[in-house]
């Protein structure tokens, strides 16, 4: 791998979700770098038509000399969720890390926009599929006696301010809470969890939303969200868990 690596998570399997492309694609590519072993899930399709499959997303990881193998999953459907969580442990074994990366953004629809249908879709994907993927995990974890899951956060789960509107924003809180009252309940197994803000990110998801354009300058590539997800990825609950943190403050307020 590149020299400029140091395989910190070596030996370690780890589980990504949405990793098609954008912030989840990056995060599996970081951590085969680092010498992780990276099961790169994501759905046959994106319903909005955008490019990227798990299986261009590991074949990248192989190219580059990495370990990665690539499942098909909804993550709102226990059934595919269990399936892949059961595929990996029978070609890997055991399960380190679970970034819960899988999501759907609908923004500026108003109350009025959004149909029932389209509520349970956002709701399905962005915590149906934490818990869902969670909840398949958690066993394996707590036989190994520890674990670290990411989930990915947002501004817009914390502050009403940001544009996130009733149906994102709604769904980043109630992320942001299953994550701290989760970290508690698994303490116990030495399982860390915790959240990660990327912040704004220059990917193709929020290429298509036309406001981000007015701080596109100040959005970063989804890479460099990658060193702060593999700190994360190394916690267990004796080190850090239960935080939330935002990746901009990575090396300052956190991860020092």
């Amino acid at each position: 791998m590149q020299s400029d690596h140091s395989n910190k998570m070596d030996g370690m399997v780890a589980i990504v979700t949405g990793a098609s492309r954008g912030l989840g694609r990056a995060i599996a590519k970081e951590f085969a770098a680092e010498g992780a072993k990276v099961v790169v899930s994501a759905r046959r399709d994106s319903p909005t038509g955008l490019p990227g499959t798990a299986v261009e997303t590991a074949t990248q990881i192989r190219d580059q000399g990495g370990e990665a193998m690539a499942l098909t999953c909804d993550v709102s459907n226990e059934e595919q969720v269990v399936s892949m969580v059961n595929q990996t442990i029978d070609r890997y074994g055991q399960i380190d890390v679970l970034v819960n990366n899988a999501g759907v953004m609908v923004l500026g629809d108003t109350i009025l926009d959004i149909d029932p249908e389209k509520w349970d879709r956002s709701v399905a994907a962005n915590l149906r599929g934490p818990y869902l993927c969670c909840r398949s995990v958690l066993p394996w974890m707590i036989e190994r006696g520890r674990g670290s899951i990411i989930h990915i956060g947002s501004r817009m789960g914390s502050d009403h301010d940001q544009g996130g509107g009733v149906l994102y924003s709604s769904t980043k809180a109630a992320v942001h809470m299953f994550s701290y009252c989760l970290a508690d309940e698994v303490r116990e197994h030495n399982i860390a969890v915790n959240i990660l803000s990327p912040g704004g990110l220059k990917t193709e998801g929020s290429a298509a939303i036309p406001w981000t354009q007015r701080d596109w300058d100040q959005r970063v590539e989804p890479e460099a969200v990658g060193p702060s997800a593999v700190y994360l990825a190394l916690q267990d609950a004796s080190t850090f868990t239960g935080q939330y943190v935002l990746r901009a403050e990575f090396g300052e307020t956190w991860g020092v």
